[in-house]
C-alpha cells in the first residue's frame, strides 16, 4: 500500500502546478486583452462638428482623410453621434461604397425640419475616427434647398463622379437619427442632398420630404379661447323736452347727452 500512496503524491503535485499555470495564463491573456483595448482607444481621435441649418433648410459636411489611401470607412472605423439637444431635426451620415484611390470621404447631413418644439439653433456632433486615417479635413455647406448658382461648385463637391449624380445605392450609411424622410433611406437622403448642393440632378420629392414635419412630431396645441372682451359702454342718447328728465338707465355707466338746438329753460310750474 505504501508504493501506490507514494505514487499519488507526485500526481497531486502536478495537478496543482497545472491549475496554477492555467490561472497564470488566464491572467496574462486578460491583461493582454485589456492592453489591446487601451491601445485601440488611444488609436482613435474625436472632435466636435457644429452644423447650423436654418429652419426648413439643410447643412452638409464632408469629412475626408487624405492619408487613408482609399481605406473604406465603416461604422467601426468612423462614428458620428449627437451631443446635446437635437429636437426634431434629422441626421444622416454615409460614405461611398467604392472609395477613390486617394482620400476616404464621408458625408454628414443635418436637416432642420419644421416643428412646434424649441429646436436648438446649432447641432453639435461628435465624430470619432481611427488615428491611422490621418488628420481629417472638414468642409461644410449650409443653405436653402436650392441648387447653387450657375458655374459655382462648392468645395465639398469632391466625389469623383465626373458630373454624374450620386444614388443611394452607391453610399453606405454610417449613422442616422430622427424620423426618416418619407421615401428616402439615410444613404439616399445623403445622396440627394449632395446632388442638390452640387448642382447635379436630384428628385423634387426630396425637397418636399424635407419640408414636411417629422412623423413623430407632436401636433401643435391650438390656443384656448378666453372670455369675450367687453366693448365700450353703450349709452342711449337723452334729449328731454322742457320740464322732463331722462329715465334711469339699467347700465351702471353714466351717459351725458348734449341737448340739441338752443338752450331751453323749464317753466316756473315745471316739476
Amino acid at each position: 500500500m505504501r508504493r501506490p500512496l507514494t505514487t499519488l503524491r507526485p500526481l497531486a503535485t502536478c495537478g496543482s502546478l497545472a491549475l496554477v499555470a492555467a490561472g497564470t495564463l488566464a491572467a496574462v491573456m486578460a491583461a493582454g486583452t485589456h492592453a489591446a483595448t487601451n491601445r485601440a482607444d488611444t488609436a482613435r481621435r474625436s472632435w466636435t462638428l457644429t452644423l447650423t441649418p436654418a429652419p426648413d433648410e439643410m447643412a452638409l459636411a464632408q469629412v475626408s482623410f487624405r492619408r487613408s489611401r482609399g481605406k473604406r470607412l465603416t461604422r467601426r472605423v468612423l462614428q458620428v453621434a449627437v451631443e446635446g439637444p437635437f429636437g426634431d431635426d434629422y441626421l444622416a451620415a454615409a460614405t461611398p461604397i467604392a472609395p477613390a484611390p486617394g482620400a476616404s470621404q464621408a458625408l454628414v447631413l443635418v436637416i432642420n425640419r419644421p416643428s412646434p418644439l424649441l429646436d436648438p439653433v446649432a447641432v453639435r456632433l461628435r465624430i470619432t475616427a481611427l488615428r491611422a486615417l490621418g488628420a481629417p479635413t472638414v468642409r461644410t455647406l449650409a443653405g436653402s434647398l436650392q441648387p447653387p448658382a450657375a458655374h459655382t461648385t462648392p468645395a465639398l463637391c469632391a466625389l469623383p463622379r465626373r458630373g454624374a449624380a450620386v444614388s443611394g445605392s452607391q453610399l453606405n450609411a454610417l449613422a442616422s437619427r430622427g424620423g426618416a424622410l418619407a421615401g428616402f433611406s439615410a444613404a439616399s437622403a445623403v445622396a440627394q442632398a449632395y446632388d442638390l448642393a452640387c448642382g447635379l440632378p436630384y428628385e423634387s420629392a426630396f425637397v418636399h420630404a424635407v419640408e414636411q414635419p417629422s412623423p413623430g412630431s407632436p401636433e401643435p396645441i391650438p390656443p384656448v379661447p378666453g372670455p369675450p372682451v367687453p366693448g365700450p359702454p353703450q349709452c342711449t342718447p337723452c334729449d328731454p323736452p322742457p320740464g322732463y328728465a331722462c329715465p334711469l338707465a339699467v347700465a351702471p355707466s353714466v351717459c351725458v347727452a348734449p341737448v340739441t338746438g338752443a338752450t331751453r329753460r323749464a317753466g316756473a310750474h315745471a316739476h
